[in-house]
Formats: C-alpha cells, structure tokens, sequence
C-alpha cells in the first residue's frame, strides 16, 4: 500500500517570507491498471526495460493543475477544465524557454529503503510554474514534460507521450496473424471485404471490427483477442478466431472518404464519410453514430458552418469526442474548428498558442483533449483543448513513434491504454499513455505562486 504527503513552500525573494502548505494524497488506480494481466501480450523484460525503477518512471513526474481533481481512484486523467500551471521530471533540470517545467532537486530528494519512502524534491523559479496551484499529482516521468500543454513549451524528439507493454506479436490487422481481411486506418479498406479495427475489450477476450458492405449495411465482426484466454486446437499467433457477427443495415455512409473512431466519452463508434475530399462552407458531409450497448444507430448530417473549405480526405479527416466533430481546414496553414454533432450551428475556430503548425492528424482523444500527432520528422503534438477552445503543445514531440503512421486502438473501459497498428506495414503492440494521474493530491485552499516567489514541492511516497 502506497501512502503519500505533499509539501509546498513559495518564498517571497523580496522579504524572504516563507509561505507552507502540506497534504495527503489519495492514490489512484493507475499502477494497478499498469501491472494488470494482458494474456499473452505483456512482455516482462520490456516492462522492466521501460518502466523500472518504478519509483523513477512511474511516480517520476509531477503535475500541477489551477483546480482540484475528484479524488476517485478511477480518476486516471484531469478533465479538460484543468488547466497545467507546473510539472517537472524526476533527475531533470528544466534548461529550455518554457516556463511550466521545474527542475529536480538532486541534493534534498532521497530513497530511503530503511523506512521504505521515497522523496521527490523540485524546485521553480520565479518564471516557473506561476499562477493557481490547487491539485498536485504525481505521473509518468514522460508525463511531466509538459504533458498537456503549454504556450511556450519546447518540443522535444526524446519524451514520448506513450511507453509499449509487449513485443507487437499479438497482431490484429495484419492478414497472415488474423486469418481474415482485417486492417486499420493505416492500409485503407476495400468495401466488402476489410473488416477495420476499432476496439478492443480485455473484459470478454474480444476484439471489434467493422466491415462496410454498402453504403447502407455494415457488419460487426467479433474476433477472439487471446488476452485472457487460448484455445489448444488454433494459432493465436496467425489466426484470430471469429466469434460473431452482427448485422447493421440502416446507415448512411460515403464509401469514398471515410473515417472512424471509437469514443471513450460514450462507447460510441463513430464514421464520417463525405461525397468529397473537401467541403466547402455550407456543403454537408455524414457522422454515423452506432452504440457499443446495443448497435442502435444515429445519423447526422453535418454542414459545414465554418468560411472556409475543410478537409474530408484520407482516414485521419475527423475526430469525434463528447459530442464534438474535431476538424481541418483543406488549405494551409491549417486550422482545426470544432463543431457540435447535434448542432452544427455551434461551431469554435480553436485558439493556437504557438508558431508550431497543425500538418498532423487526430490520432485519439481523452476527457476532453483531442491528440494531434505528425508522424514524419518534424515533432509535433497538439493538444486541442475542449473546455478552453485552445491548441496547446507539450514537450512531448510524439505519442510513440515520430516515424509511423500509427492507428491507436483503444481498449475498452480502459484510457490508459491503445492498440498500435500500421495495416499490414509493421507490428506494433500495446501502449499505455504516461500523462497519467498515479496519485491526486488537493489542497485545502489554492496557493497562488507569482513572479516575486519561488517554490519549493516535496513529494513523499511510501510503502506500508
């Protein structure tokens, strides 16, 4: 059992009067998600290669939100009303412009294996982390780069956003693994015949499909994913058993641009298709709605409310998240707009903070912030913020590989982690996001830290 208490000091450098608040914090469900069973995917030797020391890449980074957190342990990531004033990284100093990240206290942070605790200390300066301070968090050492953004955060190639669990050998998009015509954003489909990865759920040992038929009938396909069990008469290695089929014949879709994604939000799979490969202002294009509970189906017809043409081309062209269609301009330099599914008419031009452009695509959204990733050279993560309307960048430069188009398949009843897949380009495996919350700590009051104050924050954790 992990018990934790938080300390706070701003010193005012002017008078040198010392401000102290100290805490305890309520350890979330985070580490046991992580050191969860996976069948036959988890790896041991990556996952002590990856995540151990635990204490350092685990616990290793800190988060500070303007707002308290709901102390539920399933409370893995903040809502998107919580803004980041400050982070830092365990045995990191901060030597780079941007003004959220602190650096590590070698001298004063301590593991103590006598009285089993371990003592993160950082400091900020009085450019560093200043503005409301109500909830600290401890997260992923990956995590406290910045993780959910800053207006002058520094992006960087060595902090990916998410870590792999296994070897990527349990493959369910690629033919010769699955004995059936399965794919993923990656490879594109063929009407008919490629069933299209979309979930996967650990609970019942299944992993979801959906083949198109026509533009009026799709198929779910239902496939055995060997994460709890195996079978002594088949492969799991080339074949992936067929458990069921549903049948699904009154949606509306556009087979020539099509996309898709899964929601956390509502357990809702969602397909935009489009009679184009841009829509101009006041054209409309199709958003299908089918419920994982039942497969009940809702259609929508979009307009396009915004003055600009967007972009309906490729399997990246939207995003849909908490009743929201994430979007690109079709021209250069990009710009994303958000716009309500159920009223097109409620439409946001989202704020960008920074020089860095938007060239990368929607690739997965969690409580509100919708991740955009450009998988070629140039590192680039945005974070579309719902709550704020703003695009903001980490020091994150790329969710897990700058170099592969990845589809990030999520995992049902579970944010921590995705599927990564590259059609049948490459094998990837299964990834856990670092920004993570491990444990939520709220203050009795928020402190405001200034540009006449330094801080210091001790973390403690230890085992009992």
């Amino acid at each position: 059992m992990l018990k934790g208490t938080m300390t706070i000091e701003m010193t005012d450098v002017n008078t040198g009067k010392i401000e102290k608040v100290l805490e305890h914090n309520m350890v979330t469900n985070a580490l046991t998600e992580i050191f969860k069973p996976l069948g036959l995917a988890k790896d041991p030797s990556l996952m002590l290669r990856e995540f151990a020391p635990y204490y350092q890449k685990l616990l290793g980074g800190i988060l500070l939100f303007d707002r308290e957190i709901e102390e539920n342990p399933n409370n893995l990531f903040p809502p998107a009303e919580a803004n980041l004033i400050g982070c830092a990284v365990y045995g990191n100093q901060n030597n780079t412009k941007g003004t959220k990240r602190g650096g590590y206290n070698q001298t004063e942070s301590e593991l103590n294996l006598t009285d089993r605790y371990m003592k993160f200390v950082y400091d900020f300066t009085t450019s560093q982390a200043n503005g409301t301070i109500a909830s600290v968090c401890l997260t992923h050492a990956n995590g406290g780069y910045t993780s959910y953004g800053g207006a002058d955060a520094v992006i960087a190639s060595s902090y990916p956003l998410g870590i792999r669990f296994d070897d990527g050998s349990l493959q369910y998009v690629y033919t010769d693994y699955t004995g059936a015509i399965t794919g993923d954003k990656y490879s594109g489909f063929t009407v008919g015949k490629t069933e299209l990865l979309f979930l996967i759920d650990r609970a019942t040992d299944m992993a979801y499909y959906f083949r198109i038929e026509s533009a009026t009938a799709i198929t779910i396909m239902k496939r055995r994913a060997y994460l709890k069990s195996v079978s002594v008469l088949t492969s799991p290695y080339n074949k992936k058993e067929y458990v069921d089929a549903i049948q699904i014949d009154e949606v509306n879709l556009n087979t020539s641009n099509l996309t898709y994604n899964f929601d956390h939000a509502d357990n809702c799979l969602y397909i935009c298709s489009s009679a184009s490969s841009y829509r101009d202002a006041g054209t409309t294009f199709n958003v299908t709605k089918i419920a994982f509970s039942n497969w009940a189906v809702t259609e929508y017809t979009i307009t396009n409310t915004t003055n600009v043409r967007i972009g309906t081309s490729g399997m990246y062209f939207a995003h849909c998240h908490n009743g929201f269609i994430y979007l690109k301009s079709y021209n250069s330099p990009y710009e994303i707009f958000k716009i309500e599914i159920s009223n097109p008419a409620n439409i946001v031009k989202m704020k960008q903070n920074s020089n860095v452009p938007v060239n990368g695509y929607p690739r997965f959204a969690m409580n509100g912030r919708v991740y955009y990733e450009n998988y070629n050279s140039n590192y680039q993560l945005h974070i579309a913020n719902e709550a704020t309307n703003e695009l903001l960048n980490p020091e994150n430069g790329y969710i897990y590989n700058s170099s592969r188009n990845y589809t990030y398949t999520p995992l049902l009843n579970e944010p921590m982690m995705y599927y990564l897949s590259c059609g049948n380009y490459t094998t990837a495996g299964f990834m856990m996001l670092t920004n993570y919350l491990a444990t939520i700590n709220n203050l009795s009051e928020p402190v405001t830290k200034t540009v006449d104050k330094t801080m210091k924050v001790t973390y403690i954790i230890q085992e009992q």
